[in-house]
């Protein structure tokens, strides 16, 4: 699946290194084009997110109303979304949608070869299997990324020395010069098909820059997630505290921190740039839609659906439910004296009403005909069943 959304995302990188010739700018230019792709994505979700925080004071009353009654507290909690216009599920759909973008546009960052310089995969994996000796060559050991993702590697190791990838000239005679008029320096003199490391041979401006692509990666998510972490406290003051999730939030740049030293800085330096892009969206919603336009968001939509008599999500959810239980109670409920009595009730009720005309329920003779019929048949039965006889039903 990454493949295939990455088909589309790659022209537009590729699009972008046309414009700029340079791998640099073209992953900055390519994170703020899908950003505004999927823009509309995270506006719902922030709107919908921002909605759940200005409703949780009520789903909390309910919460401690109904502690002992689980089963009324999920209708009330059914009822209140219905009344509010909110789906709970709402926030989260956005996500679900984005994984597979976010999957594509991973692919897209992590094969250069296939995107931008269009080579194809004979070439690839030829290029590979002579990058792949070059690692094994005096003992060394492959990366442990390399398998899955070989592209950038291999970039690096034909810009390195071309004459290794001799064998290949005849036949793809124009891949080794494409590779190296390939352009992935970052300043001009930064490689972004290094490692990041720790240890460098010489603390050069590049050593430092490539150190500082995976710390600046973590360091913007951490101040991101502590942001949100803000936002939301302010939003919503009296939700609980996510304990185990919060250590997650702040588990994850330490972790994207890891990922940038193992990875080339073609990598990391697009998480760098899709976190920067990503806090200052954040700032800009959260900045939109506070709690007060939120509720007047709401609102508007409450107005709308009544003006058009359309129900909701929720409330087309409830009414399902409630056909549901009624059709089960309807079902349980025939049995007896209580059912003759309400069929009593009923024709009773018909009788009266072609009488005086006062009643809004209205049957037809024909109906109630049929009605005294089935009343009749079913005692029919039920006085079989009592003397132990056949009960054999008459239709007229």
């Amino acid at each position: 699946m990454s493949e295939i959304i990455g088909v589309p995302l790659g022209y537009i990188m590729w699009l972008m290194y046309q414009i700029t010739h340079n791998y640099a700018w073209a992953i900055i230019l390519f994170t703020l084009i899908t950003k505004i792709i999927l823009f509309p994505l995270s506006v719902k979700q922030q709107k919908s997110s921002a909605a759940m925080a200005a409703f949780q004071p009520k789903l909390e009353k309910l919460k401690k109303q109904y502690a002992n009654n689980q089963q009324k507290l999920q209708e009330e909690q059914m009822k209140l979304y219905s009344e509010e216009g909110i789906n709970p599920m709402a926030s989260c759909l956005p996500l679900f949608i984005q994984f597979p973008i976010l999957y594509g546009i991973f692919d897209v960052v992590y094969r250069p070869l296939t995107h931008i310089l269009h080579a194809g995969k004979d070439a690839i994996n030829a290029a590979a299997e002579i990058t792949r000796n070059i690692f094994t060559a005096n003992g060394g050991a492959v990366p442990a990324y390399f398998e899955h993702r070989p592209e950038i590697y291999i970039v690096k190791e034909v810009q390195k020395d071309p004459s290794a990838f001799s064998s290949m000239a005849e036949q793809f005679p124009d891949f080794a010069e494409k590779v190296v008029n390939f352009n992935n320096k970052l300043f001009g003199i930064v490689d972004l098909g290094d490692i990041p490391t720790l240890h460098p041979e010489s603390w050069k401006a590049a050593a430092v820059i490539l150190l500082m692509i995976p710390i600046m990666s973590g360091v913007i998510q951490l101040a991101m997630t502590i942001y949100m972490q803000i936002r939301n406290k302010k939003m919503n003051p009296d939700a609980p505290n996510m304990g185990g999730m919060n250590i997650m939030l702040y588990v994850m740049p330490l972790f994207s921190i890891w990922i940038a030293f193992k990875y080339p800085a073609g990598i990391g330096f697009y998480w760098t740039m899709s976190s920067l892009f990503s806090f200052v969206q954040s700032i800009v919603l959260y900045h939109i839609y506070t709690p007060e336009y939120v509720a007047s968001l709401v609102e508007k939509d409450k107005k709308k659906r009544k003006k058009k008599n359309r129900p909701n999500m929720m409330e087309r959810y409830q009414k399902i439910m409630e056909d549901k239980m009624a059709s089960q109670n309807g079902q349980s409920s025939q049995s007896g004296s209580s059912g003759l009595k309400s069929g009593a009730v009923s024709a009773k009720v018909s009788d009266d009403d072609e009488e005086d005309g006062s009643s809004e329920i209205k049957i037809s003779r024909a109906k109630q005909k049929e009605y005294e019929k089935m009343i009749i048949r079913e005692a029919r039965r039920r006085q079989a069943e009592k003397y132990g006889e056949e009960f054999i039903e008459d239709e007229d």
